[in-house]
């Protein structure tokens, strides 16, 4: 009797292992199945009815504001909602705002959702006279340098009017803009303190920084346009896109990235915004 007992313990035994074993390998083939059906990550499963979350730039803590902005924009496709809303576009300017990721280095994304630290100096160097003088990032200053020289060549004349910015420049000139123009029109041209690109010494408004002296018909701007990207720069506020960037056209306005970022943003023709939550914002 002990012996037919000690036997259906051993039976009962085997049949719950196989009996295991057997859905572990269903589980296990149908987590490979999905994985190679949309080879993508992240894959959020419990997402995949309502919103096209197979995109490389998804992040996952966003996702409540990747559908509460899709419904008041049914119009875009999913992937530029995940772009809008990975840069901000969610939220008010100067809303929403977080600390600059200082470890990107001269990618260092700069706008009215990343703000600079108030006593942020970067490593920088001076301009010679006869490059307009001023301050920049020690990197940027240098090609700087060499595209005014390069564009002296064609017969192009190029200096930098303006540079570096401390926090306490550019907190006494958005100031000085707001009691002229008032708030709402001093923030289509003019930074608020720890968000202008200027205190990255990345920036330089080239030849002026005034609308008014239309730049942008000028033989020294057409020159940029074709050659800027060849030395690092890009043109940051470009136009049509001021809802992205936060500010009006500035023709005279470059920021400096490198040249294999600049040539990228140069064929992809998008805002620095665009191009650093697709190819540089860690999420």
């Amino acid at each position: 009797m002990k012996k037919i007992l000690l036997l259906l313990l051993y039976l009962i035994i085997i049949f719950i292992s196989i009996f295991v074993w057997k859905k572990f390998l269903v589980y296990h083939q149908l987590e490979t199945k999905v994985n190679m059906q949309y080879n993508a990550e992240p894959v959020y499963l419990e997402h995949s009815n309502e919103f096209n979350i197979v995109n490389a730039n998804y992040i996952e803590k966003y996702y409540d504001r990747y559908l509460a902005y899709k419904k008041l924009h049914s119009d875009y496709n999913d992937d530029t909602i995940i772009t809008y809303v990975n840069i901000g576009l969610d939220h008010s300017f100067y809303t929403n705002m977080e600390n600059t990721d200082m470890s990107d280095g001269i990618l260092v994304l700069c706008n009215k959702y990343h703000t600079l630290k108030s006593n942020y100096v970067p490593n920088l160097v001076n301009l010679p006279g006869k490059y307009g003088g001023g301050q920049m990032q020690k990197e940027a200053a240098s090609f700087f340098m060499k595209m005014v020289d390069a564009a002296k060549k064609d017969g192009i004349s190029l200096r930098n009017v303006s540079g570096y910015r401390s926090y306490a420049t550019q907190k006494y000139l958005y100031n000085s803009y707001v009691s002229r123009d008032g708030v709402s029109k001093a923030d289509t041209y003019s930074a608020r303190p720890g968000t202008s690109e200027h205190q990255t010494g990345l920036a330089s408004d080239i030849n002026t920084a005034s609308s008014k002296a239309h730049f942008e018909r000028t033989k020294e701007y057409a020159w940029l346009i074709k050659n800027s990207y060849k030395y690092g720069f890009i043109l940051r506020y470009l136009e049509g896109k001021t809802f992205i960037t936060g500010y009006k056209y500035e023709p005279w306005h470059f920021r400096y990235v490198g040249e294999k970022v600049a040539t990228e943003i140069n064929k992809l023709g998008i805002t620095y915004e665009e191009y650093y939550v697709t190819y540089i914002m860690k999420g």
